[in-house]
């Protein structure tokens, strides 16, 4: 069925918060419409059909303002995406008309999802992908009790945010993250991001047993990457499951494919739970690859984020919202410019 993504909402109706319905699936792929144009990546919230079925699996819980006529006027939602964990969900989606901005409609989906939504559930964490054009979706995150964990450097196209003009080039996004239901567990990480790693997790309520990786990678141990590509973003992510004596072959092998598809940014997340993962990022970092933060309970145990850019990020356009968020950045920075390549 085509649909006419055009129609026009009517201003200053009243709206309930509620969690999705099937019949809101088409208001929620015209809001999309209205807000990215064509351009949004993800081409399922365009979908009515796919709205439904990913609500149905659970893959996605949207939460909608509603009008007494049925209108969608703002959506959010969370959603399984990117890490290994699968009860690790991403926060995001949040959109609203621009005739109902000036409403509490974000804040009030907001306060469904943490109050309502997740209290129901059984998951080990939220995490959220807060664009870096503005602060608004930081600020949010951050009052819903999120902490900042990662920067992800020029990670979204410019392209993404040419309808409403907000970004002068391509756009970095900070992952805020708070843990559900955690349980205590040890982790390896490289001595020579000891400080950097304690500075994330001291605002973090988890339990960690804190060892430094010092021992070789097995010889008889294989890599096991899950990889994705985002054509659309230019980007590269790969789950280091496992990382073992092939890594460096396998690293150049991605790095290959990802130039011949016109990658910009490539990302690397190393699985903590290895005593090894140490030299899995020494041999990255000498791949010109940088710190990006600790991303707690992204294989079920933490990760780490080491990324690349080929393009020159402008860090000074970056806007951040709290004091932690810049120090993180400043530290981001500090370690990309003592690369030697």
């Amino acid at each position: 069925m085509k649909i006419n993504y055009d129609i026009t909402v009517e201003d200053g109706q009243s709206f309930e918060i509620d969690l999705f319905r099937p019949e809101d699936a088409t208001g929620i792929a015209r809001l999309f419409y209205k807000v990215y144009g064509p351009s949004y990546p993800i081409e399922t919230y365009y979908i009515p059909k796919k709205i439904i079925e990913e609500n149905q699996k659970k893959h996605i819980y949207s939460i909608v303002a509603r009008t007494e006529k049925g209108d969608i006027i703002a959506h959010g939602a969370i959603y399984r995406s990117s890490p290994p964990n699968q009860e690790l969900y991403e926060g995001g989606q949040y959109l609203v008309l621009p005739s109902y901005r000036k409403t509490f409609a974000i804040y009030k989906i907001n306060r469904y999802i943490f109050d309502i939504l997740i209290p129901r559930l059984t998951i080990d964490g939220i995490y959220g992908e807060s664009v870096c054009n503005h602060i608004i979706s930081q600020k949010i995150a951050s009052r819903s009790g999120t902490t900042d964990v990662a920067i992800e450097i020029d990670v979204m196209p410019q392209e993404t945010y040419t309808k409403e003009q907000s970004a002068s080039g391509r756009v970095s996004c900070i992952i805020q993250l708070r843990p559900y239901n955690d349980s205590k567990q040890e982790v390896f990480i490289p001595s020579i991001y000891r400080k950097e790693i304690d500075y994330i997790l001291k605002d973090l309520n988890i339990q960690r047993t804190i060892t430094y990786s010092t021992e070789p990678i097995p010889c008889d141990i294989k890599s096991n990457i899950s990889v994705n590509f985002f054509p659309y973003a230019s980007v590269g992510r790969f789950n280091v499951i496992m990382g073992g004596s092939d890594f460096d072959m396998v690293v150049e092998e991605l790095e290959q494919k990802g130039r011949d598809n016109n990658t910009l940014i490539f990302q690397f997340f190393i699985n903590l739970e290895q005593p090894w993962a140490g030299r899995i990022i020494e041999k990255l970092r000498k791949k010109g690859y940088f710190l990006g933060g600790y991303i707690p309970a992204w294989f079920k145990n933490d990760g780490i984020l080491m990324q690349k850019t080929l393009t020159i990020p402008d860090f000074n356009s970056i806007k951040l919202y709290t004091e932690k968020a810049k120090k993180l950045l400043e530290i981001i920075k500090s370690d990309r410019e003592q690369l030697t390549l």
